[in-house]
């Protein structure tokens, strides 16, 4: 959790005390950003083994998918007679 609220932070810059302005705002981030990784964490945890039973076939064992080559107009080209 973090030391400073953003209460704090705003009072710290309106009483020009940039030093600690600095540190809650490096404090409040910080505690949010730790936050959010372990939101992740649980969310690639459950998801991990769940994406791997979907999969029938490996990565390996796909064909990749061709796009048809654009045929020219052949009208343009002459013919030998």
């Amino acid at each position: 959790m973090a030391d400073y609220t953003t209460k704090d932070a705003v009072d710290f810059a309106i009483d020009g005390k940039s030093g600690e302005f600095k540190n809650a705002i490096h404090d409040i981030l910080a505690d949010r950003v730790q936050s959010a990784i372990e939101i992740k964490k649980v969310d690639v945890t459950a998801n991990f083994m769940k994406a791997e039973d979907d999969v029938d076939t490996l990565p390996s064992e796909v064909e990749p998918e061709v796009e048809p080559e654009a045929t020219e107009d052949q009208s343009d080209e002459t013919t030998e007679v």
